[in-house]
């Protein structure tokens, strides 16, 4: 099986029903991720500021170069939300860890976007670009998930965390729930037999 975005397993962890059949097989007909991506570019532009070590107020270039009518639409909100996190909670950038997890025949992508050393702890962070509300399944789904792949490991004393880039507000992992774990690898071996029967 290809390797899956932890993105999409959480998406079609969300889902009931028939909607389930078709989130994977869109991931199984490999879609080209920078059509099907709206925010790449702006991920993209966040992680150059950072490693770049420019200010915040750098983003404001980018979006005066976007040409796309709706991505001048949207992506200032989110650039907003992302200076005004940046201005409540001074940060400094390290590279963060990838890496995978294995569930059954299941192989994740784990890829926080940022690390961000904030009042002196680092954090291990995944962007919440989308336009429609940040749930708490979502972030319990996803920070469950980067904690059993172990990331923490190689950033030792980090924090695992989620930003709703939008509400500049970040959520951090208080501690792993094992029930929710188990019921995730009972998600990832529904998604491996409806992946090998489609």
């Amino acid at each position: 099986m290809d390797k899956i975005s932890m993105t999409y397993f959480v998406d079609f962890v969300l889902k009931a029903g028939t909607p389930r059949l078709t989130s994977v097989k869109e991931i199984k007909a490999n879609r080209d991720e920078s059509f099907a991506d709206f925010y790449r570019p702006l991920r993209e532009a966040i992680l150059d500021h950072l490693r770049s070590g420019l200010p915040p107020t750098s983003l404001d270039d980018f979006l005066r170069s976007l040409e796309d009518e709706r991505r001048k639409r949207i992506y200032p909100v989110i650039v907003r939300g992302y200076q005004k996190f940046l201005a409540q909670s001074p940060a400094t950038w390290f590279e963060p860890p990838v890496g995978s997890l294995k569930m059954g025949t299941l192989d994740l992508n784990l890829n926080p976007e940022l690390g961000l050393t904030i009042g002196g702890k680092p954090h291990l962070i995944k962007l919440y670009l989308r336009g429609e509300p940040l749930s708490a399944k979502r972030v319990s789904i996803t920070l469950n998930l980067m904690s059993q792949g172990n990331l923490a490991r190689r950033v030792p004393g980090c924090a695992l965390a989620v930003l709703d880039v939008r509400k500049a507000r970040l959520h951090t992992l208080d501690t792993a729930n094992p029930r929710l774990g188990l019921l995730l690898r009972g998600e990832a071996a529904s998604f491996s037999t409806i992946y090998a029967a489609i």
